[in-house]
């Protein structure tokens, strides 16, 4: 399965759930027998690496919920189309779908944030005990500020990316997509790319299952059909999408939460990214 930055960054957010949880109990465990002993520097470390755990472990299981969750049809365009649930999400609807380039960045940002803060005092307890009392063992807690750092860096880089090309929207040429058909239109970022700007497609079709509860929730993308091709973005900077696609192709599926099907399409060129949930369904027999 091939990892892009993006991916591998959210699936290591998806993972650190649980464990944090665990590790915030185990540090506020020491921090309360520390301080019951009066060895006030331990506790106020053990302490700021429980608060660092168990922030992070809620902002990853709320990423994950978010990530997990599809967008809720509407139900005044369910009750007006019953048997078209294409036209059940205001953005398929329409015709167009859009990024969450700014809502995505934000999250990672409010999340590196808390967790730098929370983690800031251990930038001092932990060399001031090694060089005053020889007590190397308190280096490696050091990872939790620098993980920190490295989330935030990488949220500056994802918004950098929105203020570069803001978002994006995938105009279908007809809605749905259609299996053993089609799904053609143009990618329209808010700033347009060069024209003549080569730029990396992408479509799979995704079982996305969802596993466990609020504290241990996980999810799981399999590929079941992944399609490449390259594209040209026109003189207006919108960037032209054909992809055909297979009739053994499974049609988008939300009616079981816990395993939904989900169409993702993404472009690539340069700092470009962008992502699209969209609707692909049977459509006659």
């Amino acid at each position: 399965m091939k990892t892009t930055p993006e991916r591998f960054v959210l699936g290591f957010i998806k993972f650190l759930g649980t464990p944090l949880a665990v590790a915030a109990l185990l540090a506020a465990m020491v921090a309360v027998t520390r301080a019951s002993e009066g060895n006030w520097e331990r506790a106020a470390l053990a302490a700021s690496i429980a608060i660092a755990c168990a922030g992070a472990g809620i902002g990853a299981i709320w990423w994950v919920r978010l990530h997990a969750r599809g967008v809720d049809p509407s139900e005044r365009l369910r009750a007006a189309n019953p048997d078209t649930p294409w036209m059940w999400r205001e953005d398929w609807a329409a015709g167009e779908v859009r990024t969450s380039a700014k809502r995505d960045a934000n999250r990672l940002t409010i999340i590196a944030i808390a967790w730098c803060v929370a983690t800031f005092p251990i930038f001092f307890i932990a060399p001031h005990r090694a060089l005053r009392n020889a007590d190397y063992l308190s280096l490696p807690s050091l990872i939790f500020p620098l993980i920190g750092v490295a989330m935030l860096m990488w949220a500056m880089r994802m918004r950098r990316r929105f203020r570069e090309y803001g978002e994006s929207r995938f105009a279908m040429a007809s809605v749905p997509g259609q299996i053993g058909g089609a799904l053609t239109g143009f990618i329209r970022p808010d700033i347009p790319l060069p024209a003549g700007q080569q730029v990396a497609l992408e479509i799979e079709c995704i079982n996305r299952t969802t596993r466990g509860h609020w504290h241990s929730l996980t999810t799981w993308d399999r590929i079941l059909w992944r399609a490449e091709q390259t594209s040209i973005s026109d003189s207006s900077g919108s960037i032209p999408v054909a992809f055909m696609i297979p009739a053994d192709g499974r049609p988008t599926d939300d009616s079981n939460p816990s395993s939904r099907i989900v169409w993702r399409l993404s472009a690539k060129a340069g700092r470009y990214r962008a992502e699209f949930e969209v609707p692909v369904f049977r459509i006659g027999a």
